[in-house]
């Protein structure tokens, strides 16, 4: 598949998929994710999971009035999170960009990703 050169709600609905697909598989991070949303991406709330997280990265990189959360408010119902799932979290996120984004964008999105994830670790860490 050709490398995005643009942001759009499709390629982020499909960076978020490659994303969450990826992490899904991996023993630590994706009970996370399973035990929130189930393990079938293509259910109904998996569906407005990305939609939603289109519309945040939307409003995070480009400025569009989309997302109107809290995201680390989003997140206070799960566990405590230690960092070193957030070293995981980053690094399927920099492969999903990678997989989906010329290296300019991804390059763009690993940086807002490194940036959100600090933010979120110091709201979030036992």
């Amino acid at each position: 598949m050709e490398l995005h050169k643009s942001i759009t709600r499709e390629n982020l609905r499909h960076l978020m998929t490659v994303f969450y697909e990826k992490a899904m598989e991996d023993e630590e991070l994706g009970p996370f994710f399973i035990n929130e949303l189930g393990d079938d991406i293509k259910d109904e709330d998996w569906v407005h999971h990305i939609d939603l997280l289109a519309d945040f990265w939307l409003s995070e990189l480009l400025g569009e009035s989309t997302y109107y959360g809290n995201f680390i408010g989003a997140h206070i119902k799960l566990p405590r999170i230690k960092k070193e799932i957030f070293a995981t979290w980053l690094k399927l996120f920099s492969t999903a960009a990678d997989d989906v984004y010329v290296p300019e964008l991804a390059i763009t999105f690993k940086k807002k990703g490194v940036r959100l994830s600090k933010e979120f670790m110091r709201n979030r860490l036992v």
